[in-house]
Formats: C-alpha cells, sequence, structure tokens
C-alpha cells in the first residue's frame, strides 16, 4: 500500500515570537499589597517619626511608605501610629511633612471608614520566642548606649536591623547586632554621633566600622 501513499512536506511550525521582558510585569511581593499588614513594619517606620534626630527626608520617606498601607482601627489602635501622624499634620517641622501627613492620615480615616466593603486584611507578627530574643538584643543596645530599653533609639536600631535582614533571628541578625553592641559600647565617638543624630540609624547598620569612623 506505501507505493499508492503520497507523501508530502510537513508545513514548517510557525515561529514563536520572543516577547521582550520589558513587556512583562514585575511580581509584586506579597508584603508590598496594600492589604498586607507586617506590624512590625509599621511600628520600625512609626519610630522613625518619632526619633528626635530623624531628618526631614527620613520623616517624609516613612510617611509616603505608610500611606500605601491599609491600616484598620486594630492596627491603628495597638500601635498609635495614627497618634503620630496626626501629631505630625499639626506639628510637624516643615510645610512638606505636614501635608504629607495629612495626605496618610485623611487616606486611613477613610479607610477606616470604608473598611466593611473591603477584603479582610492580613496582619503578620512575630512569634512569642522571636520577640523574647529581640527584647535581649534592643536590652544590650541599650546598655552600649546608656540608655533604657524604653527609649525610642534602642528600640528603633534593633528594628532597622530586624528589617534589613529579612525580618529573620538568623546568624547574619546575631552577627550585626554583636557587632554594633560592641562599636556603640567601646567606640564613644561613634556612639555619640548616634545619640545626637550625625549618623543616621540607617547608616550605622549598614555601614562597616571603618565607614563610620
Amino acid at each position: 500500500m506505501d507505493k499508492f501513499v503520497i507523501r508530502t512536506k510537513r508545513s514548517p511550525k510557525p515561529e514563536r515570537k520572543i516577547t521582550e521582558t520589558a513587556n512583562r510585569k514585575k511580581q509584586s511581593t506579597i508584603e508590598s499589597l496594600a492589604s498586607v499588614v507586617v506590624v512590625e513594619e509599621i511600628q520600625r517606620l512609626k519610630l522613625e517619626l518619632e526619633n528626635e534626630v530623624s531628618t526631614p527626608e527620613t520623616i517624609l520617606s516613612a510617611l509616603k511608605v505608610l500611606g500605601k498601607k491599609n491600616l484598620s482601627k486594630e492596627v491603628l489602635m495597638s500601635t498609635k501610629v495614627g497618634h503620630t501622624v496626626n501629631r505630625l499634620r499639626r506639628q510637624g517641622s516643615t510645610e512638606e511633612i505636614r501635608q504629607q501627613a495629612k495626605v496618610v492620615f485623611r487616606r486611613w480615616r477613610q479607610f477606616v471608614t470604608d473598611l466593611e466593603k473591603e477584603k479582610p486584611l492580613i496582619e503578620v507578627h512575630c512569634d512569642k520566642k522571636t520577640e523574647a530574643l529581640r527584647g535581649k538584643g534592643r536590652q544590650l543596645i541599650a546598655d552600649a548606649l546608656q540608655m533604657t530599653p524604653l527609649e525610642n533609639l534602642p528600640e528603633l536600631i534593633e528594628r532597622t536591623v530586624f528589617h534589613t535582614y529579612g525580618r529573620l533571628i538568623n546568624n547574619t541578625y546575631k552577627r550585626k547586632m554583636r557587632s554594633l553592641v560592641f562599636i556603640l559600647k567601646h567606640r564613644d565617638s561613634i556612639r555619640e554621633k548616634v545619640v545626637t543624630g550625625e549618623i543616621s540609624v540607617k547608616k550605622l547598620v549598614s555601614s562597616s566600622v571603618e565607614q563610620l569612623t
């Protein structure tokens, strides 16, 4: 039968067009979504707003990040960040800070009003063991700064380290905390610059000893 079969050439498959990567949408992380509220992040940003030596640029940056988050009434009450933003709305050091705080405050107030129509919020907290370890770290930082753990600066430093290293109590976090405790305890000039704000918390956490001296 094969001699009666006429074999024809297969038509070539159409070439697939390679779309440029520029057209691909950037993938969002879960924490970048407005409906995901990482309480740890809110508390860290609140400390940046309250820190007496925070620059206007740092405060504005924190306000802009906070303005992208939908905070429930429960989160606003537990963190008291609403009180802080409201105070900046009335008493911010610059007009730009006051205006940005006003935008954030009004957005949150409107969101709380319309909360019943929104999707449920996801709140992310640390477990008790993690909080206990972090509390010890804050105590060591406070001792090195010759402050109490309840003061703003030791807590802000620890929260910034925790945020910088992926919100994990791992070896990298522990090494950085030990390094900061040593520096702040034994380098008087660096400690003084941190306390007065000449060295920002972000710079302290992201720099080596050589870069700080």
